[in-house]
């Protein structure tokens, strides 16, 4: 990766092309300073950090070398309803209804196992899911299924 950005950046002064950008590289000092960075660029809308390993080589698809860092809020839902599964889900459940505390309607299709597609949560029973974000309406952006909320 450092012999890249070695090779990006002498492009960079040779070619003065207008719409060729580099992306700032750096490197922070420590954990708490990642996070603190995380926090600033999402509040600034953001959706996270890609973090490289400097000594990684490049390899086409996913790699332990380049990870995307992102924030996830988590929260709480009451099951109201089911859509029915599609493709490989067909007969089983593709995705459960669920009314946040905030009163917002909306569906969660992802997260969940195989097993508890074919025996999804109950309606009325209170679920914990996860976030990034919400949209312009107030609903949670790219909700995933965390499990099924225990009663005391």
């Amino acid at each position: 990766f450092n012999d890249r950005v070695a090779a990006m950046l002498k492009m960079m002064q040779t070619n003065h092309a207008p719409y060729l950008q580099m992306i700032t590289q750096f490197q922070l000092p420590s954990n708490s300073h990642l996070m603190q960075h995380l926090d600033d660029i999402t509040e600034q809308g953001a959706e996270g950090l890609m973090l490289h390993h400097k000594a990684g080589i490049y390899q086409n698809g996913r790699s332990h070398h380049l990870l995307k860092l992102k924030k996830f809020t988590d929260a709480e839902a009451v099951v109201i309803g089911y859509r029915a599964g599609k493709g490989q889900f067909s007969g089983k459940m593709g995705a459960i209804q669920v009314k946040s505390k905030t009163g917002k309607i909306f569906f969660i299709g992802s997260g969940f196992s195989y097993q508890e597609r074919e025996q999804p949560p109950a309606i009325g029973s209170t679920i914990t899911f996860r976030y990034q974000g919400l949209t312009n309406s107030g609903i949670p952006r790219f909700a995933v299924f965390i499990r099924l909320r225990e009663e005391p």
